[in-house]
């Protein structure tokens, strides 16, 4: 029997999902919005057409005869009415939300950009200079070490010295050693 692994979601896909699932709801906000002014129209268009003389109240009639199309009228521009504040309300609740996730993929972003600006500065330039400027200590070191244990200086004459000669030091111990050999 195989066990499959139920695939595994990251925090910044869930992000995006989540902002992406905003944006598809921000649009079905805006076509209920349009739905009801569609329907809120209509519903005052046949109100107006087939009643003779309604009692308004704003925009909603409120004294009409029982007749099929006057009823329809009122449902139309009730539920257009309806289907207006609710496309606004949801439209702003789910602007609101796709900002809060965007802001969250912004830090996220900005986050990587500084650690990745920051890597990149540190291997570009300190940890070179980092090895380098090692180097050059030990090679100091040794060189000071040689001169005070061959050639009999004390540690600031050899220091010195050291200085003076850089790394040319070993020329002078290749030197020495074939001298010595002779």
């Amino acid at each position: 029997m195989v066990i499959k692994k139920a695939g595994t979601i990251s925090g910044i896909d869930y992000v995006h999902e989540r902002a992406e699932e905003s944006r598809h709801k921000e649009t079905l906000a805006y076509l209920m919005f349009m739905a009801g002014a569609i329907f809120f129209v209509g519903g005052v268009l046949e109100t107006v057409i087939t009643t003779e003389n309604p009692d308004w109240f704003l925009f909603f009639p409120y004294k009409i005869t029982p007749d099929p199309p006057n009823l329809l009228g009122l449902f139309m521009v009730l539920s257009g009415f309806m289907l207006l504040v609710l496309g606004i309300a949801l439209g702003i609740h789910y602007v609101l939300e796709g900002s809060f996730y965007s802001d969250q993929l912004k830090k996220v972003y900005v986050t990587e950009k500084n650690r990745e600006s920051k890597k990149l500065v540190v291997d570009r330039g300190a940890r070179p200079f980092a090895k380098q400027l090692e180097r050059a200590h030990t090679e100091l070191g040794e060189c000071k070490r040689h001169l005070m244990d061959h050639m009999g200086f004390n540690e600031n004459d050899s220091m010195y010295y050291c200085g003076l000669l850089g790394d040319r030091w070993r020329e002078l111990v290749m030197e020495e050693e074939l001298y010595a050999h002779k």
